[in-house]
């Protein structure tokens, strides 16, 4: 049985250059001979050529701007943009859902996040999104910010939100507002230039906080705030004033 690393050297991808083939390889391992749905975004016929010959039971879809003619078996292209919702949704429509999506696209930092955004919901659970090119955070010319690590606009400070997700029932603010991906992420892990993320079912109860306090959790013990006494109302209070004043801050 052929590894992926040895399938790569018959193909023509600059996967094999940043040094992705190795990690890909030890996330799609248990994939391999599954009857998989792949969506690759941004392709070329080397890199579908490669991953049909590694997932021989799959079907395997690309998406590029360029048009690239590929007769393999099992295997489709569109044309159009991955920020196009046209494109996409014809896709969706086709395909319903996806065991694991790459996003090898144009890499600029809002394209990246508006097609995780539309796709996210249709990978299956246990399923897997690749992210590429993570370096373009730190690049200007793709909407990354050479400067401002925590700019919240590029793909890196994107991937740790989501490695906020996983955590939600741990932030300590009863007035949090439950996010899109909360609950949804089992990993975030970041390799140099490439982030895998899981998609899993994470809602299980914090063992610290009860509805997003420590109060309520540890002092309450599971129980809600009881406003009509006094220790209940001054929490309630302080937990208040640092919402409103966090919310302040993030409009300046």
């Amino acid at each position: 049985m052929e590894s992926l690393k040895k399938i790569s050297k018959n193909f023509d991808t600059t996967k094999k250059e940043v040094g992705f083939i190795k990690i890909y390889e030890d996330y799609l391992k248990d994939f391999r001979f599954k009857k998989n749905k792949i969506l690759e975004v941004g392709f070329t016929k080397h890199s579908l050529g490669m991953f049909k010959k590694y997932f021989p039971n799959s079907h395997i879809v690309g998406l590029d701007i360029r048009e690239e003619k590929v007769k393999l078996k099992n295997v489709q292209t569109y044309v159009g943009s991955q920020t196009d919702p046209k494109v996409l949704d014809k896709i969706i429509r086709a395909y319903k859902s996806f065991d694991i999506i790459i996003d090898d696209g144009s890499h600029i930092n809002n394209d990246v996040k508006f097609t995780f955004n539309y796709l996210f919901s249709h990978l299956k659970y246990q399923g897997l999104y690749f992210i590429e090119d993570l370096q373009t955070s730190y690049i200007s010319r793709w909407g990354g910010d050479p400067f401002k690590m925590n700019n919240k606009n590029t793909i890196m400070n994107f991937l740790r939100s989501l490695a906020d997700s996983i955590h939600y029932q741990e932030i300590d603010n009863p007035f949090y507002i439950k996010k899109k991906f909360d609950g949804q992420i089992g990993y975030v892990h970041i390799h140099r230039n490439i982030a895998v993320i899981k998609k899993e079912k994470n809602f299980y109860q914090s063992n610290i906080c009860f509805k997003n306090s420590v109060y309520l959790g540890m002092i309450k013990k599971r129980k809600n705030f009881d406003l009509s006494t006094f220790r209940d109302l001054k929490k309630y209070i302080r937990y208040l004033i640092r919402h409103i004043i966090n919310k302040l801050n993030l409009l300046n």
